[in-house]
């Protein structure tokens, strides 16, 4: 399933980036939400958005609802799902009192609500993410999340039991299972660093790896595409200009796409890469390249869009 994560140049540009891997749906685009849209969460609840949206979505097939996979408010906070089976605990109804979400619902409300990490992460505690199906799905998906914003933090929250918390992630990378701890522990292995921690040790190591010009692990494991990414992000120096950063950014992440095989169209487990996305925070802007076209798509969330656009937008993906 998916890779992401966050970039940050040597001129102090701040990125977030990541494919978006998944079975056969319905068409993934580049989708706006509105300040003060009211939305309905698949519990049947009315939330109201403060701050307008821009990511990689789709629009419900069975109710008025548009579902996001990642993006970033006009605050430049930056937020992605991605896949994390076997470790998730949900609740298995509504708990009274809380904000209770489901896992689709998740990115809705800490971008459209929020105007900082340390809103979100302080908010965390009053929500519940509840064990119910975004409309007709027939699943309830396990998702982690991974957030950042234009200082370079990045946070990942994992719902593995008890109150929801966000944790830092000093390595700025993440695919799926397993949970960020053990990812971290990984990299360290592959890269014969004794510790079970990300550290300058880390990135020295990464650094001496591709100097040494050996592969990178490859492959649809995520622990892999974890692997390769995060020496890619560190053991390469920081890209001089943005440019460059957006270009070394694209072609990372299509070292761990995943390929479509036409043939396996109709296969429920058949993941494949729909598209490649990085959010630029510094200047709000989304880059978009889809599968069926392969075309940079790239969109601004402008000042006059976020004050002056009131309906949700989904934009054509090519």
């Amino acid at each position: 399933m998916c890779t992401s994560l966050t970039y940050t140049s040597a001129t102090g540009h701040h990125f977030f980036a990541r494919t978006m891997d998944f079975p056969t749906t319905t068409p993934w685009r580049p989708v706006f939400l509105p300040r003060h849209y009211h939305w309905e969460t698949a519990l049947h609840a009315t939330r109201t958005t403060q701050y307008a949206i821009l990511g990689g979505g789709r629009i419900a097939a069975d109710f008025s609802a548009y579902l996001l996979a990642d993006g970033f408010n006009e605050n430049g906070i930056s937020c992605a799902e991605l896949y994390l089976p076997g470790v998730v605990d949900y609740a298995p109804t509504p708990v009274a009192g809380q904000i209770n979400l489901t896992p689709q619902d998740f990115i809705n409300w800490a971008l459209g609500e929020h105007a900082t990490l340390v809103a979100i992460a302080a908010d965390l505690p009053h929500v519940t993410l509840v064990d119910q199906p975004w409309g007709t799905d027939r699943y309830v998906y396990p998702f982690h999340w991974i957030l950042s914003d234009r200082s370079g933090q990045t946070l990942v929250i994992e719902p593995t039991g008890g109150p929801l918390t966000a944790q830092l992630n000093p390595a700025g990378v993440l695919t799926n299972t397993p949970i960020l701890a053990t990812h971290l522990r990984n990299l360290n292995d592959f890269l014969a660093v004794d510790a079970p921690d990300f550290s300058p040790a880390t990135v020295a190591a990464a650094r001496s790896y591709l100097a040494s010009g050996q592969p990178l692990p490859s492959g649809p494991v995520p622990t892999n595409r974890f692997i390769h990414t995060a020496i890619q992000r560190w053991g390469n120096p920081p890209a001089a200009t943005t440019g460059a950063a957006i270009t070394h950014l694209f072609q990372w992440l299509a070292e761990v796409q995943l390929p479509y095989q036409p043939e396996r169209r109709h296969d429920r487990n058949h993941n494949y890469t729909h598209y490649r996305g990085i959010c630029d925070l510094d200047v709000q802007s989304y880059l978009f390249i889809p599968r069926t076209t392969g075309r940079l798509q790239q969109i601004t969330l402008t000042p006059e869009m976020a004050t002056s656009r009131h309906f949700p937008h989904a934009f054509p993906a090519n």
